[in-house]
């Protein structure tokens, strides 16, 4: 039942007040769908102009070839120092592109132990500019 009816309803002095209220109800519900729309867009255009530094995208390609990986091994093989590949590393995981791998009892890791995985947001960047490997 549509919350015009219910007040309707509940209140029949409101019933002058139908055409008005049912007016805003539609208005509102177009506006929400709109406002959905505009959110998908708007999370399209910004996936599509973020730009990532290198070591970022370096540690992407790398969770991109393997299952999951730790900062210090990501920096090793990237040939970064641990504290760059952190803090790529965290700030991809805000950004959505990595997620943290959960270990075997359904937590996640923290601190250096964190393991991350490459996320769809992740492997979409890669694939959108020719780096996925």
């Amino acid at each position: 039942m549509s919350v015009v009816a219910t007040l309707l309803k509940q209140v029949p002095a409101a019933a002058k007040f139908r055409p008005k209220l049912e007016a805003l109800e539609k208005e509102l519900s177009e506006l929400r769908a709109e406002n959905a729309r505009l959110k998908q867009d708007l999370a399209q255009y910004i996936e599509q102009w973020e730009t990532l530094d290198g070591p970022q995208v370096s540690a992407m390609q790398y969770l991109a070839s393997h299952t999951q990986g730790r900062a210090a091994e990501i920096a090793r093989s990237i040939s970064v120092n641990i504290q760059i590949a952190e803090t790529s590393l965290v700030f991809l995981h805000q950004c959505a592109y990595v997620a943290k791998a959960t270990a075997s009892g359904g937590k996640t890791a923290r601190g250096k132990h964190a393991q991350f995985r490459l996320s769809p947001k992740g492997e979409r960047y890669l694939r959108a500019r020719g780096l996925h490997i």
